[in-house]
């Protein structure tokens, strides 16, 4: 039979539940057939055997022109890919004896076998690369042994030929090839090396790069273009150093500052961010260079964090709080000048000015770390002190601290102004009419009151006739609720007296009316001339200031049995003297304090010709 396909390879993605697969191509024997399962996220391919295992599977079909079945014993995943491949077995089997029959058969087979063969090694040749057929190479091998040829790649000569590249995989990019050294001093590391200030590379924090790479290449032009970025200064950019002849040694920094010129040398400062693997002395690696993007406009003022939390200047740029808890934080310290000695005063000066309660609300936060911040409303008047503005604010939520001289970008917004007050509505129905309630003086002319109540330590005087009842009454219970005054006769008689009632609330007579006060204010007395006035009824407790040497008058308007207290405060070392209207014990005037910032106390009562002292008290601190 002859072979009419150049057919031999059928391919299927799984799906979980077909176990069958169909293969369009002739086979001689069931071992003519080479089954792989693929898993297509890894590229892992398994080649399967026939057999009843969970991964075997059964053939069907052999000998048949348009091929057979490959069934599985457990369905292939959707995830995996199947394929069936012709792989006759590379022998020969036909054996022809020397004037014995030639069966056309046998012949034929032997025939469809080696084409078979031939099928199968050009689609080996069709998966290979080649050197196209209007192109040459002069040689396509190369001698190194797999030790030699261990991690390097496959490259050409200078002549075009096939190699392996010497001792490095090209880096590719922005990158030059260097020769390691393990020496750690400051100094030029020779023609073409480069080196760091640590033998343990991950503790690095300079790189020390020739002026020349590997070759003889001047780069230092190139070398020292690593600190252009100057708007990102803390990250200008990663340097990569991989070792030149493998794949799993290399090791990461970010360029962390400006870079130094030195004498055929440039010095790189540096932060360590991963690796793996080690170098050795007088590796090759290569040396390859990212540069970072300029750092983008920060919303606000650039400020530098103080972690001081007195009230005072924070120091040039920098911004501090109150309380190193930001929950308690109530006021900012902000320097007149940001980070970059742009003036702010003016501005923040105004971040309290809104006429709304709230006045703006400030947003700090880290520019290095924006999941660091804090956030405050500013609820007053800014205050501008030397050199600083003072802030009164009010927490609102934050993340994570600053730490000192962190970057911060200071970023307030304003409240609106308040509104004006909106027009007043209309008044409301009056409601019904409940208990007249009088305070202070009340005049009730012609009225009729009917069942009155009066609460207690409420007096009720009447100078006529519109109150005939009542003249000064007193109530110690919750309500007067009535009056039975029998036959005592109103007006001279009840003056100055108190109505008395019964435990029914009606009049069992007439008393002199007792009055007791409590918490009289203290008010001034002033001298003139070397005297002090004094009223004793407007000016009960009184209180003097000294100003000059100073006489107490005799007291207007005394009433028998009324006291009066005086205290003196000396302005100056005055003396004091006395009308001798006042009385004091065994009828000698005390000496007074006459000291400055010091008080006295004295306490009268009148007896009806003169003020008798009742008591004193010497040399007091001033309030």
């Amino acid at each position: 039979m002859t072979i009419s396909t150049t057919i031999i390879k059928n391919s299927y993605s799984g799906d979980g539940s077909v176990v069958a697969f169909t293969y369009a191509f002739k086979i001689a024997d069931a071992t003519f057939i080479e089954v792989i399962v693929k898993t297509n996220l890894t590229g892992t391919e398994s080649v399967r055997a026939i057999g009843t295992g969970t991964t075997n599977y059964a053939v069907a079909g052999v000998g048949e022109a348009a091929g057979g079945t490959i069934t599985f014993v457990t369905a292939p995943l959707a995830t995996e890919t199947v394929v069936l491949r012709r792989s006759t077995t590379q022998t020969q089997a036909l054996d022809l004896i020397e004037n014995d029959n030639l069966p056309a058969n046998s012949l034929e087979t032997a025939f469809d076998k080696n084409l078979s063969i031939a099928q199968e090694l050009q689609e080996q040749i069709d998966r290979s690369f080649k050197v196209s057929r209007a192109n040459t190479i002069s040689s396509a091998e190369f001698t190194d042994s797999a030790t030699a040829r261990a991690s390097k790649t496959l490259g050409f000569d200078s002549s075009g030929d096939l190699t392996t590249v010497a001792d490095f995989l090209p880096a590719g990019g922005d990158s030059a090839q260097f020769t390691y050294s393990t020496t750690v001093t400051d100094a030029d590391p020779g023609s073409g090396f480069i080196r760091f200030n640590n033998a343990t590379i991950s503790s690095a924090t300079i790189a020390y790069v020739d002026d020349a790479e590997a070759n003889g290449t001047d780069v230092v032009a190139w070398v020292q273009s690593f600190d252009d970025v100057s708007g990102n200064a803390t990250n200008r950019g990663r340097i990569r150093v991989s070792k030149a002849n493998t794949l799993d040694t290399w090791h990461v920094f970010k360029v962390n500052a400006a870079i130094t010129d030195a004498s055929g040398y440039t010095k790189i400062p540096l932060t360590y961010i991963d690796g793996a693997g080690s170098l050795a002395n007088n590796d090759k690696v290569f040396l390859s260079f990212v540069a970072s993007g300029e750092d983008g406009a920060i919303p606000g003022y650039s400020y530098t964090f103080d972690a001081g939390t007195s009230d005072a200047d924070p120091g040039a740029g920098d911004i501090a709080f109150n309380n190193a808890t930001y929950a308690n934080v109530t006021e900012i310290y902000i320097d007149d000048a940001d980070a970059n000695g742009g003036a702010t005063q003016a501005d923040t000066a105004t971040w309290g000015s809104s006429t709304s309660t709230i006045k703006g609300f400030l947003h700090i936060v880290d520019i290095n770390d924006s999941s660091t911040y804090a956030r405050f409303k500013i609820t007053a008047a800014v205050d501008d002190e030397s050199g600083y503005n003072k802030i009164t604010v009010v927490h609102l939520a934050s993340n994570n601290t600053f730490s000192a001289a962190d970057e911060l970008s200071v970023h307030f917004t304003r409240t609106g102004l308040k509104g004006d007050t909106g027009a007043t509505g209309s008044t409301g129905p009056t409601g019904a009419t409940g208990d007249v309630s009088l305070a202070g003086t009340q005049t009730l002319t012609n009225k009729t009151l009917t069942s009155p109540k009066i609460n207690e330590d409420v007096a009720v005087t009447s100078t006529a006739t519109e109150l005939n009842t009542l003249d000064g009454v007193t109530a110690v219970v919750g309500e007067l609720n009535a009056l039975d005054l029998g036959s005592t006769a109103i007006g001279t008689a009840i003056a100055s007296k108190a109505v008395v009632l019964d435990a029914n609330k009606d009049s069992s007579g007439i008393r002199r009316l007792s009055v007791t006060r409590a918490n009289v204010p203290q008010q001034a007395i002033t001298s003139g001339s070397n005297a002090v006035a004094w009223d004793a009824s407007a000016k009960p407790n009184a209180y003097h200031l000294t100003t000059e040497n100073t006489t107490f008058s005799a007291p207007s308007n005394a009433v028998e049995g009324a006291y009066i207290s005086l205290e003196i405060e000396y302005d100056g070392s005055h003396s004091i003297g006395w009308n001798t209207i006042f009385e004091f014990g065994a009828s000698t005037e005390p000496t007074e304090t006459a000291t400055d910032g010091k008080s006295d106390l004295h306490t009268f009562r009148y007896n009806g010709a003169i003020w008798q002292e009742v008591g004193r008290s010497m040399n007091l601190s001033a309030t």
